[in-house]
């Protein structure tokens, strides 16, 4: 009975793990999913995630459980015939070879781990241009007047737009999420009709962006770079990472050495990954 439990229950948990997997290959990234409300099924990201999370830890206390109840088993495939431990048999050398191949494999950028990954990125690219990127990191925790401030418009002119919208506000302190989800909208389209009747201004990073359209002919970083993190940007141009943190700071974006090249420049409001070359090489 209790062999039963643990084999279909270690199946079940197996099939939710399959298909939270595939959900979290495919989701756009999470700032972009965030501002977007992007979800699947009625349930969002931050969700997905959860369930990933939970049924994983189940499925390795049950596959524990699993292994302990098929001990002797187990045992039995490291075994020769005589009872002593085989360790140079075929199926064991298989077994952690492919193991220890998709492990450093997907560490290394071996094939067809790397392509994996690229089409996984490749997706959540494709998630980018369809929802848009956020102006800064998780813009929609921000309240209203912060917000506005961040993006150079007026938080007084912001409510006036919403409200001609149809849309009710406490107070400027409330934030853009909790705003968008009592109108029923998403935090990029919130964002989209304070834009109507106010657009936002030029700001010194535009006018930058504007000028280094000319420059990136000189400066051309490599195809790609849009992808990288700023930590391996950093690395592969020889400039200091949290020198590169600071200045990005300055400019009102928050990031860590994780976020993407292209993710800074959408929060910039560059037109082209490249143009941050002129921000971080003064």
């Amino acid at each position: 009975m209790t062999r039963k439990i643990i084999s279909l229950t270690s199946f079940f948990l197996f099939i939710v793990l399959i298909i939270s997997s595939i959900v979290l290959y495919v989701v756009p990234q999470g700032r972009v999913a965030y501002w977007a409300d992007w979800s699947l099924l009625g349930l969002s990201k931050e969700q997905w995630g959860d369930i990933h999370i939970c049924t994983g830890i189940m499925f390795l206390a049950v596959s524990l459980l699993h292994i302990w109840l098929n001990w002797k088993p187990i045992l039995a495939y490291l075994k020769k015939k005589a009872g002593k431990p085989n360790f140079t048999s075929p199926a064991f050398f298989i077994s952690i070879t492919l193991t220890l191949f998709v492990v450093f494999g997907s560490l290394l950028n071996l094939p067809p781990m790397k392509q994996i990954l690229e089409l996984s990125q490749d997706i959540k690219a494709s998630g980018e241009a369809k929802y848009g990127i956020p102006p800064y990191g998780h813009a929609e925790l921000s309240p209203l007047e912060i917000f506005c401030k961040r993006m150079g418009l007026d938080a007084d002119k912001a409510a006036e737009s919403l409200k001609k919208a149809g849309i009710e506000i406490e107070s400027t302190k409330e934030t853009i999420k909790s705003i968008a989800a009592r109108a029923e909208i998403t935090p990029k389209e919130l964002y989209e009709k304070i834009l109507k009747d106010q657009p936002r201004e030029k700001s010194d990073i535009s006018n930058m962006d504007h000028k280094n359209t000319q420059e990136q002919q000189s400066y051309t970083p490599g195809a790609g770079i849009g992808r990288m993190s700023l930590e391996n940007y950093c690395a592969k141009f020889n400039l200091d990472l949290n020198t590169a943190i600071d200045i990005l700071r300055e400019q009102g974006v928050v990031v860590d050495k994780e976020t993407s090249i292209k993710e800074i420049a959408g929060a910039l409001g560059l037109s082209s990954p490249h143009a941050i070359s002129t921000l971080l090489n003064p």
